[in-house]
C-alpha cells in the first residue's frame, strides 16, 4: 500500500501565462502534512527503537515488520524523514565517499567536547561530549583549573561525520499489531475539510 493512495487529490489550474487560459489537472496534495504525535501517535508504547544497520531501507524494515514493503511510508512518517538522502543513515562505503569529498583534511579537528568529571564520591558533575570552545578549562570544587588535556578532548571531521550518521540510525517503528489502526487514522486525518476550496473529503481545488 503505498502512502500516495492515501494523500488527497487537488485540482490545480496548469497555464503557461494567463491562468484564465488553462485547464484543471488533478494532482497529489504533496503538502498535505499530519501531526503525528499529536493525533496519529498518542502513546509511545505503541513504538519501539530500532537501530539499522547498513542497506537496509524503509521498503525493507516494512517488509522485516509488516511482510509488506509497501508501509515503507510508515516507516517514514513516524520518523519524520522527509528526504532519504539527507535524514537516512548512508552506507560505510557512502560516507566514506561523502566525507573525503567533503573535507580535504578528514581527520583534522572539527571541535573540541568536554571530558566527564567526576566528585570524590564519583558522581558525574560535568557531562561529556558537551561542545565547547578550545579554550574551555574545568575548574574543581577547589578553585583548581585543569589542563587542556583534562578538560577537552579533540573530535575530528571524520568522528563528528560519523557520530551524526550514527545517530540517524536510531528510529523508531510502529509495532504490526497497531499497523491497521494508525492507517485508518492516517487517511481520517488527510481527508480534507470544508472550505471555499472543498470539493469533497479527498479533493479540493486550487488556482494559486
Amino acid at each position: 500500500m503505498a502512502y500516495f493512495d492515501k494523500v488527497p487529490d487537488i485540482l490545480y489550474l496548469k497555464y503557461k501565462k494567463n491562468k484564465y487560459d488553462g485547464s484543471f489537472i488533478t494532482i497529489k496534495n504533496i503538502f498535505s502534512r499530519i501531526k503525528i504525535i499529536d493525533n496519529v501517535i498518542p502513546s509511545i508504547t505503541i513504538l519501539e527503537d530500532y537501530t539499522l544497520t547498513d542497506k537496509e531501507r524503509p521498503d525493507t524494515i516494512s517488509f522485516d515488520f509488516y511482510d509488506d514493503p509497501g508501509y515503507d511510508w510508515v516507516i517514514m512518517m513516524i520518523n519524520n524523514i522527509k528526504n532519504l538522502y539527507e535524514d537516512w543513515p548512508m552506507e560505510k562505503y557512502a560516507l566514506e565517499q561523502y566525507i573525503n569529498s567533503k573535507y580535504s583534511e578528514p581527520n583534522a579537528i572539527h571541535h573540541w567536547v568536554t571530558l566527564p568529571q567526576y566528585n570524590d564520591e564519583g558522581r558525574i558533575i560535568l557531562p561529556g561530549d558537551k561542545q565547547v570552545q578550545e579554550s574551555f578549562r574545568f575548574i574543581t570544587n577547589e578553585g583548581n583549573t585543569l589542563s587542556k588535556s583534562l578538560s577537552i578532548g579533540a573530535v575530528s571531521n571524520y568522528e563528528y561525520e560519523v557520530s551524526k550518521n550514527d545517530k540517524k540510525r536510531e528510529i523508531l517503528v510502529l509495532k504490526p499489531e497497531f499497523l491497521s489502526e494508525f492507517i485508518e487514522i492516517t487517511k481520517r486525518e488527510l481527508n480534507f475539510t470544508p472550505s471555499t476550496e472543498y470539493i469533497s473529503n479527498n479533493l479540493r481545488i486550487s488556482i494559486d
